[in-house]
């Protein structure tokens, strides 16, 4: 054997010394967080009879309450896995709200607005805040005043269901919004 080849014979049995101390020194440091945590466990064995009483049954209610709330968590993700796309159709968009009105009831474009055109408008808004579609209005509005008690008949569509129904007014002011569908209408 020639002194080259000594040389890094001796050089690779000292690399590999070198790393295995470091290996060794790393596993040494692994072993003493394991007693640490079976310090832990200890403790945590010995909690039950720390408790007031040292009741066994009541630790035993909470650990299967505890079971059950990891259950229901996963089920709830489980379905929002399978729904997570169906998300963003339940989500409903609120409309822009119709323009103010000004002192003089008038539109904030300068035209002056009939009572039954803020009706309509107030009546629309409101269904569309809801989550009503494709809305029509059967009832006439020409005549329609502000002050006082007014019923709006309405068909419109809901989640891709016709239904109909009623808004009730008074003063200008949605009281009460009465919507059914109309499949439970049919024998």
């Amino acid at each position: 054997m020639e002194a080259w080849q000594f040389s890094l014979f001796f050089a690779a049995l000292v690399l590999g010394y070198v790393v295995l101390h470091v290996r060794i020194a790393r596993f040494e440091e692994h072993l003493r967080s394991l007693a640490l945590l079976r310090s832990i466990d200890d403790r945590l064995a010995a909690l039950p009879a720390q408790l007031p009483g040292g009741d066994r049954e009541q630790l035993h209610r909470i650990e299967v309450q505890l079971q059950r709330l990891h259950d229901d968590f996963e089920d709830v993700r489980e379905a929002m896995t399978r729904t997570g796309d169906q998300i963003g159709e339940a989500i409903v968009r609120i409309p822009q709200p119709p323009a103010p009105l000004g002192a003089e009831g008038a539109v904030a474009g300068g035209a002056p607005a009939t009572a039954g055109e803020r009706l309509r408008a107030v009546v629309e808004t409101r269904l569309l805040q809801l989550g009503y579609s494709q809305l029509r209005l059967l009832t006439d509005l020409q005549g329609a005043s502000l002050e006082g008690d007014f019923e709006v008949q309405v068909e419109a569509e809901r989640k891709h269901m016709p239904v109909k129904g009623r808004v009730l007014v008074r003063n200008g002011a949605i009281r009460d919004v009465a919507m059914q569908t109309v499949a439970p209408t049919f024998p």
